[in-house]
């Protein structure tokens, strides 16, 4: 059970985030050409957020989907703190085929709450979204 839950929340974010994403196209049509950026959308030239939770409790799965060129190597790149003192993480994701890339990870259960960044480089493009830790 504890396996299922989070791949029905994957499946759930990256539904709700394709929506989000045909609506964001709809706007940028009307719009004329304007990038349209949204809380749960962060839109770079190469790089798309797909979905992501808006909050991860310590001791939770976050989840990333992205976007980006197909088949090139994506570095993600997460900073927390823990007592104070920072850290960062370092995962290298191959996209796929069709350039959507999943990362998962669990928040320790020792993270001190706060809002972090996550930096995203996937070929020459560069994108920072964040997560809270509540």
């Amino acid at each position: 059970m504890k396996r299922i839950l989070p791949c029905f929340l994957c499946i759930s974010l990256l539904f709700n985030g394709l929506l989000l994403i045909n609506k964001a196209n709809e706007s940028k049509q009307v719009m004329q050409g304007q990038k349209v950026l949204s809380t749960q959308v962060a839109v770079n030239d190469g790089i798309q957020v797909i979905a992501k939770r808006p909050y991860i409790r310590r001791g939770e799965i976050g989840v990333l989907a992205l976007r980006c060129t197909p088949n090139n190597n994506c570095k993600i790149v997460c900073s927390y703190k823990i007592r104070g003192k920072d850290f960062t993480t370092t995962r290298n994701i191959v996209a796929g085929k069709d350039g959507n890339v999943l990362c998962t990870w669990k928040v320790d259960r020792n993270t001190d709450t706060g809002t972090y960044d996550i930096e995203i480089v996937c070929g020459g493009n560069r994108l920072v979204t964040n997560y809270v830790v509540q």
